[in-house]
C-alpha cells in the first residue's frame, strides 16, 4: 500500500470511528436519559393528568435525577404508593405497592441488596416522588457490605479511548517501519550509485509490503542507471572514434608539414598541392569540432524560448533553392514539390530547422552517387504538415535504420565517410524541442526517406 494511502487510512481512523462512535454514543444516551424514560412514564400512568408537572417541576426533576448515582437498579413512584417506573426486579413497573411492607421486608440483614430510599418534593404537584435505588452487595467483612456498581458512560470512553489509541499505535509503528525499511533500500541502491556501480541492476522489491512512493524512487534510479550505462557506452565509443577520425587528418597535417619543413616540396607546384590538403584536412577538424560543440550547445539550452511564428511555406522555399543550388554542384537531381497554402504558422527556430533539414539533405548527397534524384516533398492536411527529404543512395538496413538518431552511431555504409554519428541526433535533438516527430524508412541500396511530421492542430489552439 503507498504511504499517501496508509496515511489516508489512519486519518480516516481518526477522524470518521471517534465521530461516529460519539454521535452513536450521544444518541445511545439522549434515547436512554433518565429524564425522557421518567417523563414517558409519567404520561403513560393511568390517570394521571397530562401537564399536571409544571416546568419548575420538570426542571427540578431534572436537577436531581443530574446527581443522583447514574446507572443504578431503581424505581420511581408517588408516596401513595403509585409506581411510576421500575428497573428493580422486585418491584413491578406498574401497579401499585405498598410502601410499609416494602420497607419491613427489605430491612433484613440476609438481603443480598441494599437499598436507600430519597425523598423528591415536587410544590406544585403537590405531592412527593419516591426514589427508591437497590445496590447488589458484593463483599462482607468486619467494615460492612461493600456495594458494585453498574458501568458509567466515562467508562465507555476510557475503553473506546485505549482500545482506540491502541489500534492507532499499532498502526502508527507499522506504517514506520515501512518507511524506515524503504529508505533504507533506497538508500542501499543510492550508495552503490555513488560508488559508481553502474553495471549491476538496482534491486526492485516485488513485495507489495514494500511498494510506495519511496521504493518507487529505485525504478527512476533504474532508469537512471540504464541511461547513464548507455550515455557512458556512448562516450566511450565517441571517444575511440573521434580519436580515429582524428588521427587521420592529423597524420596527414603532420606528414606535408615536416615534408615541407624537410624541403621534400620545394617546387612551387608540390608546396601549393602540399598547403592545399594542409588547409583541408585543418578546415575538416574544424568542421568536426564545431560539430561537437554546437550539439552540446544544443542539448544544454533551454532552445524552446526561441521558437518563433513563422509561415512554414516561406521557410521551405528558402531551403529550396539551397537544395537546388547544392545539388547542381554535387551532380544529383534536385526534385522539389511544395503542396501547402502560405499561412500556415508554426512555432520555429528557423536557424535549428535549417540545420536539421541540411544535415539530412547533405547525408542523401553524401550517400548518392552522381546523378541519382534527391526529392523534397512538403504537403499539409488539416492538423499534419509533412515535409520529406529522399534519396536514391545506398541506404541502410532495418537495424541500421532503427539506431540512425542514437549519438555517435554510424552505420557500416556510413563508417566510409568521415564523420562523428552527430548529424542526424541533432536532427532529432531539433525535432524533439519542436514537439515534432520523424521518421525514417530505408533498404539497401535503395536509398532512404526521412520525413518529419508536425502537428498543426496545437498551433491552431493556441491561436484561437
Amino acid at each position: 500500500m503507498k504511504i499517501k494511502s496508509q496515511f489516508f487510512f489512519v486519518m480516516v481512523i481518526l477522524t470518521v470511528i471517534p465521530l461516529l462512535y460519539l454521535a452513536s454514543f450521544a444518541v445511545y444516551l439522549a434515547y436512554n436519559s433518565p429524564q425522557r424514560i421518567l417523563f414517558d412514564s409519567l404520561e403513560k400512568m393511568e390517570g394521571y393528568k397530562k401537564g399536571s408537572l409544571t416546568k419548575k417541576d420538570k426542571e427540578e426533576l431534572t436537577k436531581y435525577l443530574r446527581i443522583r448515582p447514574p446507572n443504578q437498579e431503581e424505581a420511581f413512584l408517588f408516596s401513595d404508593g403509585r409506581i411510576i417506573k421500575s428497573s428493580i426486579a422486585s418491584i413491578p413497573n406498574s401497579g401499585k405497592m405498598d410502601m410499609a411492607d416494602f420497607s419491613i421486608k427489605n430491612m433484613d440483614k440476609r438481603s443480598q441488596f441494599l437499598y436507600q430510599i430519597n425523598s423528591i418534593p415536587l410544590e406544585h404537584l403537590n405531592e412527593e416522588l419516591i426514589h427508591i435505588v437497590r445496590i447488589r452487595k458484593i463483599a462482607e467483612g468486619k467494615d460492612g457490605a461493600r456495594t458494585r456498581s453498574m458501568p458509567r458512560p466515562r467508562d465507555f470512553i476510557i475503553f473506546f479511548t485505549v482500545i482506540f489509541e491502541t489500534a492507532f499505535a499499532v498502526l502508527s509503528l507499522q506504517i514506520l517501519s515501512n518507511i524506515a525499511k524503504s529508505v533504507s533500500l533506497v538508500e542501499n541502491e543510492a550508495k552503490k550509485l555513488s560508488d559508481g556501480d553502474v553495471e549491476n541492476k538496482i534491486m526492485i522489491p516485488m513485495n507489495k509490503g514494500y511498494s510506495n512512493e519511496i521504493t518507487g524512487l529505485l525504478e527512476h534510479m533504474e532508469n537512471f542507471r540504464l541511461v547513464f550505462k548507455q550515455r557512458k557506452k556512448q562516450r566511450d565509443s565517441f571517444v575511440m572514434g573521434l580519436s580515429h577520425d582524428l588521427k587521420t587528418p592529423l597524420a596527414l597535417i603532420k606528414g606535408y608539414t615536416e615534408g615541407i619543413a624537410d624541403g621534400l616540396f620545394d617546387e612551387p607546384q608540390k608546396m601549393s598541392q602540399s598547403l592545399d590538403i594542409i588547409l583541408q584536412k585543418t578546415s575538416q577538424l574544424e568542421g568536426m569540432i564545431d560539430d561537437l560543440v554546437n550539439f552540446v550547445k544544443m542539448n544544454e539550452t533551454d532552445w524552446t524560448k526561441r521558437l518563433v511564428k513563422k509561415d512554414l511555406r516561406k521557410i521551405l522555399e528558402e531551403f529550396e533553392k539551397y537544395v537546388k543550388s547544392t545539388a547542381e554542384i554535387f551532380s544529383r537531381e534536385a526534385n522539389t514539390k511544395i503542396d501547402m497554402p502560405y499561412g500556415i504558422m508554426v512555432r520555429i527556430d528557423e536557424a535549428m530547422l535549417a540545420r536539421a533539414l541540411g544535415n539530412i539533405f547533405s547525408n542523401a548527397v553524401r550517400y548518392s552517387n552522381s546523378g541519382d534524384k534527391i526529392t523534397l516533398e512538403a504537403s499539409a492536411a488539416k492538423d499534419m504538415a509533412y515535409i520529406s527529404i529522399s534519396d536514391e543512395g545506398i541506404g541502410m538496413s532495418k537495424e541500421e535504420a532503427e539506431r540512425a538518431f542514437e549519438l555517435f552511431y554510424r552505420g557500416t555504409n556510413s563508417r566510409r565517410e568521415q564523420g562523428q554519428g552527430i548529424g542526424l541526433s541533432v536532427v532529432k535533438t531539433v525535432m524533439d524541442i519542436h514537439g515534432w516527430n520523424i521518421k525514417v524508412q530505408s533498404e539497401p541500396k535503395k536509398g532512404s526517406s526521412f520525413t518529419i511530421e508536425i502537428p498543426l492542430k496545437e498551433e491552431n489552439e493556441e491561436d484561437a
